[in-house]
């Protein structure tokens, strides 16, 4: 196999991944690296675990990311080719270590009620503090990204009674879902619209989310003030962990609902494929991510498990 046949390879490999729904543009960059190395020690006819490293080593300042996702993306497309080249020797997995993620920082529900409760404090009495308690509730309880709640247009939202969805447009792997509302939810922004409808903002925006001038809200807005209010009630980060950010509302949302899962008993492994679906991942592995081990999860999920556990023993 000589350097074009081999890119030739790389390209169908890329275009198989892109059909599959996984997003390739990190992933080309690196493979793109990885080829030009092999074609420049000529051997692309002979890949080997020594060739890998070897790439890993002189890419190191390479804007590439860090050598444990270099070496994941080469192994699986050198995966792809073992079968059609068996003699491809593949990396064993883990032979990098990988960097430990500091702890995600985890709401409690208290510290949620003093969020809103924060938020109706910003310019009280005022459209933008409905707008900020709103946006803020709205993340807390679907565990939508920030960045798509902000993305709502008008006509994606669907309010009637105490059935409420959503509509998510093409998000982070451009995949589109919808999103079913608790009716306390659909109350909620029932209430807000109500709000919105009266400054007339439909004449300058078709965005859901608006601020006090009636136009889009954006993100670096409802940051700053989410960062206000963090300070303004005194939620402090945990220790050796993350502080708290608009994205730890996402994995707050995810904890909360394994823990309610356990404490009604439910069979949690076969909802995670619904969470996944829910929170908009390809993939149900996408979503452990979010799963944080805090200790009322933990009893909870003990819990479920002792209750089974006794049943059998009885029996």
């Amino acid at each position: 196999m000589n350097r074009a046949e081999l890119q030739d390879r790389l390209t169908s490999y890329l275009h198989l991944r892109q059909a599959l729904g996984v997003p390739v543009v990190e992933g080309s960059k690196v493979l793109d690296s990885f080829v030009d190395f092999a074609g420049a020690q000529e051997a692309t006819n002979s890949f080997t675990t020594r060739l890998v490293f070897d790439w890993l080593e002189v890419t190191t300042n390479q804007r590439l990311g860090n050598a444990n996702r270099r070496l994941s993306l080469v192994r699986q497309f050198l995966l792809h080719l073992s079968a059609a080249f068996p003699e491809t020797q593949v990396p064993e997995l883990r032979l990098i270590s990988s960097r430990r993620r500091p702890i995600p920082f985890v709401f409690t529900a208290d510290e949620i009620e003093l969020l809103l409760n924060g938020a109706a404090q910003v310019a009280p009495g005022t459209f933008f503090s409905v707008v900020l308690q709103t946006v803020i509730g709205l993340i807390s309880a679907t565990g939508l990204r920030a960045s798509e709640a902000l993305g709502l247009e008008r006509s994606d939202v669907a309010l009637q009674d105490d059935e409420g969805t959503l509509l998510i447009r093409e998000s982070k792997f451009q995949k589109s879902r919808i999103v079913p509302l608790h009716p306390s939810t659909t109350q909620q922004l029932m209430y807000y619209v109500d709000h919105r409808d009266r400054l007339g903002s439909q004449l300058r925006t078709t965005a859901f989310f608006v601020s006090c001038r009636g136009q889009h809200l954006s993100y670096g807005m409802l940051r700053q003030y989410f960062r206000k209010i963090v300070d303004q009630v005194g939620i402090q980060g945990r220790v050796d962990g993350k502080q708290p950010t608009l994205h730890s509302l996402r994995h707050s949302f995810v904890v909360a609902r394994l823990r309610s899962w356990h404490e009604q008993g439910l069979d949690v492994p076969t909802r995670l494929a619904h969470l996944a679906t829910y929170l908009g991942h390809v993939d149900v592995r996408e979503s452990y991510w979010y799963m944080t081990a805090t200790p009322e999860l933990l009893r909870a999920a003990a819990a479920n498990f002792r209750a089974p556990a006794c049943t059998g023993g009885e029996q």
